[in-house]
């Protein structure tokens, strides 16, 4: 018996540590609303580096779980491929808010709010996503991945009606490749976490 509470334990730790993860993703899209919302305030990295680094040290603390636990709640590769997929979607913020604040000069009145909007439903699904999968409720992790899929495709349409309109005589060049590649970089993180939500959904129809 306390072996097996023993083990319990430890599942309770590696999912937890996993939805720690998500939560950093969040934590990261929140920071990148507060910057878009107030263009015009003091902005920095330093909430950014510090939801990375917290991620960092989630992956890392898993990463020796794996090592030292023979009997894992899920398969090793699951574990490892979930954290890393989740780790990505705090590093794309960080690098679109990079981009972001170094360009602002020249992309004054440009308007993200779909695109955020958009980001913060995708990330906060994965959250719901990791939850699920800690429950083992299938019907939810299917419902949530639908309607994730759903958010990336309707991303995938303002991605090309922004391109239509960089693409339009009289935008100035210089302009128009920074937003494109802001443009793409807010796109990244709604395909982060379509990766993410594909890996979960993968690993629970393999252990339901």
């Amino acid at each position: 018996m306390i072996g097996f509470r023993r083990f319990l334990g430890r599942e309770d730790r590696f999912f937890s540590l996993l939805e720690a993860s998500a939560q950093e993703g969040m934590h990261a899209i929140l920071a990148l609303k507060r910057i878009l919302t107030h263009p015009e305030g003091q902005a920095s990295l330093d909430e950014f580096v510090e939801a990375r680094r917290k991620d960092k040290e989630v992956t890392t603390a898993l990463e020796e779980m794996l090592i030292t636990t023979f009997v894992t709640p899920l398969e090793r590769e699951d574990l490892e491929a979930l954290a890393e997929t989740l780790y990505k979607i705090p590093k794309t913020v960080e690098k679109f808010a990079e981009r972001y604040l170094v360009a602002q000069p020249q992309i004054a009145g440009c308007d993200f709010s779909r695109q955020l909007a958009l980001s913060e439903q995708a990330v906060h699904l994965v959250l719901q996503m990791m939850q699920a999968l800690h429950a083992r409720e299938l019907g939810d992790v299917k419902d949530l991945q639908a309607r994730l899929q759903a958010v990336e495709s309707e991303a995938d349409d303002i991605l090309l009606e922004d391109l239509r309109k960089l693409y339009q005589p009289g935008v100035p060049s210089l302009r128009a490749v920074i937003l494109k590649e802001l443009f793409d970089l807010l796109e990244k993180v709604i395909d982060r976490c379509r990766d993410t939500g594909n890996v979960i959904a993968h690993v629970l129809l393999k252990n339901a």
